[in-house]
């Protein structure tokens, strides 16, 4: 068996939309009866943590059992993996796991969302620190195959 490794593929930034500001709003503030100074401050915070997080897309060969995503963070940052979902080798389609369990195989793509990303950092992983390709515009597939959820 080769040795574990692991490779950063692709980082995206998320589209920010009228319709995911609204969900991130409703996600955060729904039923609070704010001013429109408020509702200005809170539109910013949301928009604000919309545009910090990145969809990043991770291939792994030969996986052992050292490999786990809770492990993926960057440097100086409490910022974890959210929401992953582990993708076919080529990462057309979603690989059903149950409780987000580690598919089994000599590949594993995956792809997650990390929070206020800092794009001239790496990334540390259960076998190392890698580095990151530049970031770019998500395709319209991955939007809808990995939609971003707003976090409450």
């Amino acid at each position: 068996m080769s040795k574990p490794n692991i490779k950063g593929l692709a980082v995206y930034k998320i589209k920010l939309t009228t319709e995911l500001l609204e969900e991130g709003m409703e996600a955060k503030y729904g039923g609070l009866n704010l001013s429109d100074k408020q509702r200005e401050w809170a539109k910013r915070k949301v928009i604000e943590e919309i545009t910090s997080a990145v969809l990043i897309e991770l291939l792994v060969t030969s996986p052992d059992d050292r490999f786990n995503l809770s492990d993926v963070h960057q440097p100086s940052s409490d910022q974890a993996a959210y929401d992953e979902v582990y993708l076919s080798e080529d990462g057309q389609s979603v690989i059903p796991t149950r409780y987000s369990k580690v598919p089994k195989g000599e590949f594993i793509r995956v792809g997650f969302y990390l929070h206020n990303f800092d794009p001239d950092k790496p990334l540390v992983t259960s076998y190392g620190v890698i580095e990151l390709p530049p970031v770019q515009d998500m395709p319209e597939y991955l939007q809808k195959l990995i939609p971003y959820r707003p976090v409450d």
